[in-house]
């Protein structure tokens, strides 16, 4: 025990080059690389033929020993860290060569053998997983990709305008706004989550009230991507009819009719619940606070005029519209900051036609049709979602496949007639690296 002890210790004082003792005839390590690959590195040494070894970690500092009987280094260089190694050293322990991986943390190794190579040489493997803090090893479980490194869902808020003791506009047939706008909300829902990699958060289900300031506070804890506000329009002049798109504005509103929205809008929330808008950057100055404003604000309200033409596009094959342009007023459920945003008069309650028409539930549903289908324009248009849809719809028809021994990325893509990048890309892999026991989600698969 103390032999052993004594010659882990010396571990840490090898240099980085071989001895200039006579070596032992036997194997040769032509190449060592060390990948990261997501919260675990992987270690590929390559020989000319198959040898045995030994691997066992140290503490205090963590490190990784691995010792290859009977093998000569043919390096002509020790790789960079990478992952969880910190650095490399190279060194001899009697006839074996000893590689010293000094780690980051303490970690669990596993090792093996992949295929062998075109000319016969032999891939040894080293997978290094990070151990947990009880320093109790984990169970011998099967990975999944997809529970460990899970794709996010695209998070669209919905906000169905008044509620509880805001009524919103009446029209005259006594309908109430607040109803209209629940029914399309929960429909537009309905018809959004059927959508593979999207989530849809709700800032109201049922006749309450809810302040501007929380319905924008909902929106920010989900970490929302979109937020869509309806309502139905209300003027004084019964026969304008047609459903019309806001987007929140800097300079003023660009019609009257805009204008008019966003006052009536904002004085009615008012009177339902006194309450004034402020972004929290009361904690900086008042010049950086304007420019910080000023900046996100620039890039949302592009991204909301986006949004607000995709729904004009969609919405206006399904229902008459007021305005084919996307207006823009001071709504003060629109001013979050960094947040998408656009708020949809579905149509004029004050007019009497329209009013019988918002209280039918297919007309609502046509509305509700009109408003998810320029949502999901919007996101498979823009490149910051679109990849994230395109993964959950290929994993909503995947089954899933274990990688056994010998199995490389390229085989099962051509096993299974699906592209390497393809893989890849559902499985959250940053190298065509794969290891046995791990399960990839294959499009098409049967499973085996």
């Amino acid at each position: 025990m103390r032999g052993r002890i004594l010659a882990l210790a010396c571990a840490c004082l090898w240099v980085t080059v071989a001895s200039a003792a006579p070596l032992p005839p036997g194997a040769r390590l032509l190449g060592l690389a060390v990948i990261r690959n997501g919260s675990r590195t992987v270690i590929r040494l390559r020989l000319d033929r198959r040898v045995g070894h030994d691997l066992f970690t140290l503490a205090r500092p963590d490190r990784l020993v691995l010792d290859l009987h009977r093998t000569v280094s043919a390096l002509a260089a020790l790789p960079q860290a990478a992952g969880l190694v910190r650095a490399v050293r190279l060194g001899r322990q009697g006839s074996s060569l000893r590689l010293v991986f000094d780690l980051r943390r303490a970690v669990l190794p596993r090792s093996f053998y992949g295929a062998p190579g075109p000319h016969g040489d032999r891939v040894l493997v080293l997978v290094l997983r990070p151990l947990r803090k009880s320093g109790a090893e984990p169970s011998a479980v099967i990975v999944d990709r997809r529970l460990r490194r899970g794709l996010k869902p695209i998070v669209v808020c919905i906000d169905p305008g008044h509620g509880g003791i805001d009524s919103g506009a009446i029209g005259p047939n006594g309908l109430e706004e607040k109803v209209v706008t629940l029914a399309i909300g929960l429909r537009v829902r309905r018809d959004l989550e059927t959508v593979p990699g999207v989530r849809v958060v709700m800032t109201r289900t049922g006749n309450y009230y809810v302040s501007l300031r929380q319905r924008r506070r909902i929106c920010q804890r989900a970490h929302g991507q979109l937020y869509v506000s309806i309502h139905a329009n209300s003027f004084p002049d019964r026969a304008i009819s047609g459903a019309m798109v806001f987007a929140l504005s800097r300079h003023g509103a660009t019609s009257t009719l805009a204008r008019w929205e966003a006052r009536s809008e904002n004085d009615q929330a008012a009177r339902a619940h006194e309450e004034v808008y402020s972004v929290n950057l009361r904690h900086r100055s008042p010049g950086l606070r304007r420019v910080l404003l000023h900046l996100a604000q620039t890039a949302t309200i592009h991204e909301s005029l986006r949004l607000g033409r995709a729904i004009i596009h969609t919405l206006g094959a399904l229902v008459p519209l007021h305005d084919e342009t996307v207006q823009q007023a001071d709504f003060a459920v629109l001013r979050t900051p960094d947040i998408p945003s656009v708020l949809i008069e579905t149509a004029f309650i004050t007019n009497p036609v329209q009013a019988r028409e918002l209280a039918e539930p297919w007309f609502r549903h046509r509305i509700a049709r009109g408003i998810a289908e320029g949502i999901l324009h919007d996101l498979r248009e823009n490149r910051r979602t679109r990849l994230a849809l395109s993964v959950a719809q290929a994993r909503r028809g995947a089954s899933r496949v274990v990688v056994e021994p010998g199995d490389t990325l390229g085989g099962i893509a051509q096993r299974y007639g699906v592209s390497v990048r393809r893989l890849r890309l559902l499985n959250h892999l940053n190298s065509s690296l794969i290891v046995p026991g791990e399960v990839l989600i294959v499009p098409g698969a049967r499973g085996r």
